[in-house]
């Protein structure tokens, strides 16, 4: 596990992700940032992350990798597997789990910013998981803090994971969906000038 730790995270570089800034209307902007597998930013509970996509190399190994360590790293039931959970003296291998079993092989750069959406800040926390297919499925909002409602908050996550996908999990022949995941993230929505102030108060905030 270590010489694969090793090879992958320095495939991956980093679990904190930055997001895009996209124009919208008269000057407009949408930041986001994706703080999944972060415990620097939202403590130790474990988040997959869905817009930092693997190195190439990493992707043409992947099954490889997989079918070495699943029975590692998944308790997998008819259909379906979830992510064994790890001890905080045992983060790098959880972080190397969540990369092999719940990072994309593509990740859309597209985002559409949710009608009726006002100038502000909002984490957004959810549940999700991959099916059979590798695309993000069953989106649940669970909590909204911000200036996004959640049918706003609803919009943006599908928004951005409609076209990311993931390498499908087949072990043995067989397709498995990953149940059980859970993601955070921060959006921003203002003008330029608002991006500035919030880089002030918070050091982690991906800036154009």
């Amino acid at each position: 596990m270590e010489r694969v730790r090793f090879i992958l995270i320095s495939k991956f570089d980093s679990l904190m992700n930055a997001g895009k800034v996209f124009t919208v209307g008269e000057k407009l902007f949408l930041a986001v940032l994706f703080f999944l597998g972060s415990s620097f930013i939202f403590g130790s509970e474990a988040f997959c992350s869905i817009d930092k996509q693997l190195d190439r190399e990493v992707v043409s190994n992947l099954q490889k990798f997989r079918s070495q360590y699943h029975a590692t790293c998944l308790n997998c039931s008819g259909d379906s597997c979830n992510l064994k959970s790890w001890p905080s003296e045992k983060s790098g291998d959880a972080t190397v789990c969540k990369i092999l079993f719940c990072s994309p092989s593509y990740v859309s750069r597209v985002f559409k910013l949710p009608e009726g959406a006002k100038k502000g800040k909002s984490l957004i926390s959810f549940d999700y998981f991959i099916n059979n297919k590798g695309k993000v499925s069953g989106v649940d909002i669970t909590e909204v803090k911000g200036s996004m409602n959640e049918r706003q908050a609803y919009k943006y996550v599908t928004s951005f994971a409609k076209k990311t996908s993931f390498e499908p999990l087949i072990i043995e022949g067989k397709k498995y969906q990953i149940s059980n995941l859970n993601g955070k993230v921060i959006a921003f929505i203002g003008k330029p000038d608002d991006l500035d102030k919030y880089q002030a108060n918070d050091q982690g905030i991906w800036r154009n």
